[in-house]
């Protein structure tokens, strides 16, 4: 097949070799129908010689039974007729020697008849010649028969070879529409699979691109389309991320104050009292206040080391990492945000180690809390839990975010993930917070849902698979 770069150009070669084969075949099975229809004509021609010489002989006994005239010139006719279809016959229907011997015959059988007839105007029919006409008669009937036999003999065998070539022709007809599908599936349908698979791995978060399925002109068009769509969605989301990463950070700084301004606070008390009292403290307390004071300074940097671990830009990167600690620190930035008197249970086990990109994993469950947070009332209760889970795609991990809030209206629960969807009032939120989390988890190949009745609070539940190697940097 000749290298062709264009879908266009397989599709037309393919229909145009399929055509021209299905031409040939058609081509074929018309002579074939003519060989059959020779030899039909051939049978029959042999089937009208072997008529004439019976009839010629039912003549020729009618005549020797009742002496009429009119019969032996019947029997003579049917000979001449007979002569005249046997010279006709085809070289190939028979032996030659057999048409030979026939025409001999049958030219003899007509002499005698001719001969009886002048004999009996003159009254003189001998025996002789009656005995004569009897056995030449019976001869050529015989070799009549013969003709007869061979020739249906030779058209049941060109039947069989009809049928012989009309199977052929089917299974040959099969084998073109065989060919023509391998041809459209790996030409056209393959590569759109191809693409097909890659999209869906793209919408999992596995993959970034969608790599070349095919050198035809057409699929090469129509993936630098697609790259060029993913690109453009990829800087997009990244912007969104960014700037629902700056939302969030603004909302927590007021949070993050005040957590830095109570060991500031211990820090100042024990700094005062040693410096007034240092020459009259015993060792022991004074140990204690430095220490106090080393715990506090410790306490300040993972709080400003978290909030600026997650407003730094970092690349996309999974890794093992203790997802009970990891909730913690999220707890640290967020607990402004909920009610003085919320009550917020953690139930995940010790050890428990989750296969995520930290700073985005952070930024979900920041905007889980936060949304949890802004619906919970006075006395509101947050839980927060995790367990391995397993499923047919794999092994992962099951975290969930519940709240004892007002729920979600059955009607918004479609919508819950939507882009700039929110039941908050206008200016309250971006309706970004849920839409980010749906795409950091797609990004890392889990799912998230929402169950809900009004007035009976909300759970998400996020599941994260096991980590496999991806190329996906968001």
């Amino acid at each position: 097949m000749p290298k062709l770069q264009s879908l266009h150009a397989k599709i037309l070669f393919g229909y145009v070799l399929v055509g021209l084969l299905f031409v040939a075949l058609v081509v074929s099975a018309l002579f074939d129908f003519r060989r059959l229809e020779t030899k039909i004509n051939e049978q029959q021609h042999v089937a009208d010689l072997h008529d004439e010489m019976r009839y010629s002989r039912r003549m020729e006994k009618n005549y020797l039974l009742y002496r009429k005239n009119s019969d032996l010139a019947e029997a003579i006719e049917r000979a001449n007729n007979s002569l005249a279809l046997i010279k006709q016959l085809p070289p190939q229907l028979s032996d030659t020697e057999i048409q030979d011997s026939t025409d001999e015959t049958l030219t003899h059988y007509r002499e005698l008849l001719i001969e009886m007839a002048n004999a009996d105007r003159h009254g003189r029919v001998s025996q002789e010649t009656t005995d004569d006409l009897l056995v030449t008669g019976s001869r050529m009937l015989s070799l009549g028969e013969k003709l007869d036999a061979e020739a249906r003999e030779l058209l049941e065998d060109a039947v069989s070879a009809h049928h012989r070539n009309l199977r052929w022709t089917i299974i040959a007809a099969i084998a073109l529409a065989i060919a023509a599908g391998i041809l459209v599936t790996r030409s056209v349908v393959q590569p759109l699979r191809s693409i097909e698979t890659s999209l869906s791995r793209v919408a999992t978060g596995e993959a970034g691109r969608l790599d070349l399925a095919s050198e035809d002109r057409e699929v090469g068009s129509l993936t630098d389309a697609i790259n060029r769509t993913l690109s453009e969605l990829d800087h997009r989301q990244k912007a969104i991320t960014r700037s629902s990463r700056l939302v969030a950070l603004g909302t927590m700084l007021s949070g993050v104050a005040h957590e830095l301004n109570n060991p500031l606070s211990n820090i100042s008390t024990s700094c005062q009292i040693l410096l007034e009292e240092i020459d009259d403290l015993p060792a022991d307390i004074r140990h204690d206040l430095l220490s106090q004071i080393d715990g506090e300074v410790l306490r300040a940097q993972r709080i400003v080391s978290t909030l600026l671990d997650f407003a730094r830009e970092r690349q996309y990167e999974r890794a093992l990492i203790p997802l009970r600690t990891l909730v913690e620190e999220v707890l640290q930035l967020t607990r402004n945000l909920t009610p003085t008197d919320a009550t917020i249970a953690i139930d995940i086990p010790e050890g428990l180690q989750i296969d995520v990109d930290r700073q985005r994993f952070q930024q979900v469950l920041i905007n889980l809390l936060q949304n949890a947070a802004g619906v919970i009332g006075s006395g509101g209760l947050i839980r927060i839990s995790a367990r391995r889970e397993s499923r047919p795609e794999g092994e992962g991990t099951l975290i969930t975010v519940e709240d004892n809030g007002p729920g979600i209206a059955a009607e918004n629960l479609p919508r819950i993930f939507d882009p700039f969807f929110s039941t908050k009032p206008v200016g309250k939120g971006t309706g970004l917070g849920l839409f980010i989390v749906h795409e950091i988890v797609s990004q890392h190949g889990g799912t998230v849902s929402v169950e809900s009745e009004p007035g009976r609070g909300a759970r998400f539940s996020v599941h994260v698979p096991d980590h496999r190697k991806t190329e996906t940097s968001i």
